[in-house]
């Protein structure tokens, strides 16, 4: 009989909530390759919030389904680091839940430098596959290399400006694309292995390393 792996996580909107599902799933289906058991990964649950404030609010999570084996927390950093939002959101947060008796205390945190477009613009092949454009990045105002990406201070704008640049010849009489059908098809066929290079994205495919050896389905050697 196959373990499972039933994971819930959090998102700031509509569009990160796309995006994540098929990011986290991923990233936990390649970790568990490494198990030696069968391991089942259930898709991943966005989990409502209630609450006045981010603390409380992940408090109720952590309580309401602490039946989950994991709950992934999703806070942009809206900043060059993710030092702030971690010392004054997350920090605060993670302690408050470790205080309680009955919650999910297998926390990881998704914490994209600057926002979660920075994660979709990655694989600038895929991006522009799903664009339907092959204009080079110079000519579509991208970044050169994904070393750049989380420099930038606004990604989301840039991708929009990309996806208008790749449109303006095409028809009006054909449906055009818009930024917000861009999030799923690009989550499921990214390439991680390209996310890695990112600092954010490897921070949390650490944490969820972290929290499948808390599980006990992976050794700290593997």
């Amino acid at each position: 009989m196959s373990n499972i792996l039933q994971i819930g996580f959090t998102a700031e909107g509509v569009t990160d909530k796309r995006f994540l599902q098929n990011i986290i799933r991923r990233t936990y289906e390649e970790l568990i390759s490494e198990c030696q058991t069968d391991i089942d990964v259930y898709d991943p649950v966005c989990l409502e919030k209630e609450g006045d404030n981010f603390v409380e609010q992940m408090m109720s999570i952590a309580g309401k389904y602490n039946y989950f084996h994991v709950i992934c927390i999703h806070c942009d950093a809206d900043a060059p680091t993710s030092e702030r939002v971690i010392r004054y959101k997350l920090d605060p947060a993670f302690n408050a839940i470790r205080s309680l008796d009955s919650a999910c205390h297998n926390l990881v945190s998704i914490i994209p430098v600057q926002m979660i477009e920075a994660w979709l613009m990655v694989d600038f092949s895929l991006l522009k596959e799903k664009i339907g454009t092959d204009l080079s990045n110079a000519e579509l105002s991208l970044p050169q290399r994904i070393g750049n990406i989380e420099s930038l201070t606004n990604p989301k704008e840039l991708i929009s400006n990309a996806l208008t640049i790749a449109q303006n010849d095409i028809s009006r009489r054909r449906r055009k694309l818009t930024l917000s059908t861009l999030y799923s098809p690009i989550s499921q066929e990214i390439n991680l292995n390209l996310l890695k290079q990112l600092s954010s994205y490897l921070a949390f495919y650490q944490s969820a390393r972290n929290s499948l050896i808390q599980l006990n389905y992976l050794t700290q050697n593997e």
